[in-house]
């Protein structure tokens, strides 16, 4: 290139017109775009087959669940399933499920939806139906939560005296209330209220025979319920089975 100054011709390299440009940062605004698209890149890892985020599998009792398993997922993994009760006690009355919301119905006690993620239920019976064992599950977004529910469980048992009595035992979980009812449609109908970790679960069990059988079929079935609560809590896959137990 050649250009004229005070009447002389002098000439300028390609190179020297080529490096300008480059100081001037012309050309640099695509090369930013550029960059800035690679580095928006995400990462997401498999456990047990599902895709989710970092969690450990001993989180579940910290309130983000065991692996990646949702709330609802947790529930049902924890709640017994038919292969797992004892052989007079597996025609299904009420069949497994679960939803990641909070009960639809939340009184008695009124706190005990505050703080929850997910809910699930299961019911086995006898042949004859005289026998029965429902189980409910709740799942709280960390432990205070449930924690919390618990407390409002307990007092509401305690303050209920006009329609409960309050059992001995037996004693599961982290904390326990067990209860019987002083209306005669359920006089021989017991339930326990576990807290374990980020969970509350409620296990009733009925015997029309006599409530003697009652209290020992809920020892019995309430222990299993209690360590496969504890086996979620530590990250573990519930496992706990009651098939080997002989219900009166």
């Amino acid at each position: 290139m050649r250009f004229t100054t005070g009447g002389t011709t002098r000439a300028v390299g390609v190179g020297v017109l080529v490096l300008s440009l480059a100081l001037t940062g012309c050309g640099g605004k695509k090369d930013k775009k550029k960059h800035k698209r690679g580095s928006s890149s995400s990462h997401s890892r498999t456990i047990g087959g599902t895709t989710g985020g970092g969690t450990s599998s001993g989180s579940a009792g910290k309130g983000k669940g065991a692996g990646s398993l949702s709330g609802a997922q947790e529930a049902e993994a924890i709640l017994p399933p038919r292969d797992t009760m004892p052989a007079a006690l597996r025609d299904v009355g009420t069949e497994l499920h679960s939803r990641a919301k909070a009960p639809s119905v939340c009184k008695d006690p009124g706190g005990k939806c505050k703080g929850a993620v997910a809910n699930g239920q299961v019911g086995y019976r006898s042949n004859d139906k005289a026998e029965g064992a429902s189980y409910d599950l709740i799942v709280y977004r960390n432990d205070r939560a449930a924690q919390r529910a618990f407390t409002a469980w307990d007092s509401y048992v305690r303050n209920n005296k006009h329609e409960l009595t309050i059992l001995a035992g037996p004693h599961r979980g982290a904390d326990s209330v067990a209860y019987t009812y002083k209306t005669p449609a359920k006089k021989n109908t017991q339930t326990i209220v576990i807290f374990q970790g980020r969970y509350v679960g409620t296990l009733e069990v009925r015997d029309t025979a006599a409530k003697a059988s009652t209290q020992g079929d809920l020892k019995k079935l309430s222990e299993v319920f209690a360590v496969r609560l504890a086996q979620a809590t530590k990250g573990q896959e519930p496992t706990a089975s009651g098939a080997d137990i002989t219900v009166a």
